[in-house]
């Protein structure tokens, strides 16, 4: 929170020397109004054996209102897969990663790019003669219950991508699924034309 300080004299008209500092909090506005109850955006994607190491994506539609400066307010993405194959062989690192970003992407991208919602990569692991997992990876995301007031991304454009890759050794086909907790808001102009420039350009 900002605050301004505003100092003045306990007794300006004694001669007293002695200042008193008092603390105001400055309320900032929002850039933005939400105008909708929290809803569900849910997708899923195949990620299919043949294609294994390959990046796979889809595109999740989200009709807006650009007359009226409209934008989805992301509160939480909770996620589910399919288990991660063990492969059947010894010392092998099995791995399904899956994103979701408010722009196309051509692979995975990490904590700082500016379009990524959300992440989750589940993780098996091979010893000699044993797997440990699997193991769940959060980057970004929301496994608990979730508020209104919680804002992982604000999405200004009409599509989310969902994305996923696996690891080469898993033959077989596998799926992501994701649930988007989110809410419609209305932007200021500035907000608005921001946004829409930085996803536009990425």
């Amino acid at each position: 929170m900002t605050f301004f300080d505003w100092i003045f004299p306990i007794a300006p008209f004694s001669g007293n020397k002695v200042h008193n500092l008092c603390r105001f909090p400055v309320i900032m506005a929002k850039a933005y109004k939400i105008t909708s109850d929290p809803f569900f955006v849910n997708g899923n994607l195949t990620l299919e054996g043949a294609t294994a190491g390959d990046f796979a994506q889809t595109q999740i539609s989200l009709p807006l209102d650009s007359l009226n400066q409209e934008g989805i307010l992301v509160h939480a993405v909770y996620w589910t897969s399919t288990d991660v194959s063990f492969g059947g062989n010894l010392n092998a690192y099995s791995r399904i990663q899956m994103q979701l970003t408010s722009t196309s992407k051509t692979g995975m991208v990490g904590a700082n790019d500016a379009n990524l919602i959300a992440r989750r990569e589940v993780v098996v692991i091979g010893g000699a003669a044993e797997f440990s997992g699997p193991h769940v990876i959060d980057f970004i995301g929301e496994e608990g219950p979730y508020s209104e007031d919680d804002n992982l991304m604000i999405i200004a454009t009409d599509d989310c991508f969902l994305g996923g890759i696996k690891t080469s050794n898993q033959a077989g086909d596998d799926s992501i699924q994701f649930r988007m907790v989110c809410s419609r808001i209305r932007l200021d102009s500035a907000a608005y034309a921001a946004l829409v420039t930085n996803e536009l350009s990425s």
